[in-house]
């Protein structure tokens, strides 16, 4: 007798069943795993997108890492999720880097409280406020004083000691060795050996240093109230500059023997005195 579809198709729903009530647990649980393997593929796939397009959008927040290293930052974020089937472990060095994030922030409030305590290089000076009674009290500045005009001088300090050989001769003729013949003598000649040191007659300032034609090296002292007094027959010029402030008996040159029409006489001084423009006789003021 020959077997029909009907009994073929039924003898194979039978194996079906005697192999599911054998393996059929297999079977199940093949399937659940299948399912679930799929949706952790399918949600890590999307998470991947999202964060790929989240990291590109914020290009600042990533500096100038490239393309790779952003895809790699979105894994490791996401096998890091913890909502996922198996999160991934974080490694020794992310282990170190969470050990020393807190030192960090110690170290950077101990600097803190450093840079807080530490004085400053150039501290500002406040004033106390001024009250009024010392506003009251100040006082109004003063004008400048007025330069006090110079003394009147009535004796003059003897520039060098010695004796006088030639006598003041404005108004008569007295008569000169050197040149032989008879001439106004418009000072006095005083004894001195050459090198003496010579001396300013009062306080005042050089007003003029020169070569004299005839009288050789000569200083020029202004003593104000239109008093000068003029020293001749110097040995030198550098102790002494124009302008220069002197005081009575400051030494300022030396006896010497460069005046050439009183080169025949004995070693002197020559000394004038200009009063007002004209000379007058110095033994008038020096002591006698």
């Amino acid at each position: 007798m020959k077997k029909t579809s009907f009994m073929k198709s039924d003898s194979k729903l039978s194996k079906w069943k005697e192999f599911l009530n054998k393996k059929g647990f297999y079977v199940v649980l093949f399937i659940c795993i299948f399912i679930i393997a799929g949706t952790g593929i399918y949600v890590t796939r999307m998470n991947m997108e999202y964060y790929s397009q989240e990291i590109i959008g914020e290009p600042s927040a990533m500096g100038d890492t490239t393309a790779d290293e952003r895809l790699q930052t979105a894994e490791t974020s996401i096998t890091a999720d913890p909502n996922l089937d198996n999160p991934a472990q974080p490694t020794m060095k992310e282990q170190d880097e969470d050990i020393q994030v807190p030192q960090e922030k110690e170290e950077s409030k101990e600097k803190q409280e450093l840079k807080v305590e530490a004085p400053e290089e150039n501290p500002i000076i406040v004033n106390p406020p001024v009250k009024k009674d010392e506003i009251l009290q100040v006082k109004k500045p003063q004008a400048p004083a007025k330069p006090q005009p110079p003394k009147k001088i009535d004796k003059l300090l003897s520039p060098v000691d010695g004796e006088v050989i030639l006598a003041f001769a404005i108004d008569k003729l007295v008569y000169s060795k050197t040149l032989e013949q008879w001439s106004t003598h418009k000072g006095i000649d005083i004894k001195s050996d050459r090198g003496t040191p010579v001396k300013a007659a009062a306080d005042g300032t050089i007003e003029k240093i020169y070569h004299d034609d005839k009288l050789g090296i000569t200083i020029i002292i202004d003593h104000g109230n239109n008093l000068k007094t003029k020293y001749c027959n110097l040995s030198t010029d550098d102790m002494v500059t124009e302008k220069q402030q002197v005081k009575r008996g400051d030494i300022i040159s030396g006896v010497g023997n460069t005046a050439i029409f009183e080169i025949g006489d004995e070693p002197h001084l020559h000394f004038e005195v200009i009063k007002d423009g004209k000379n007058i006789d110095p033994a008038t003021l020096l002591p006698r």
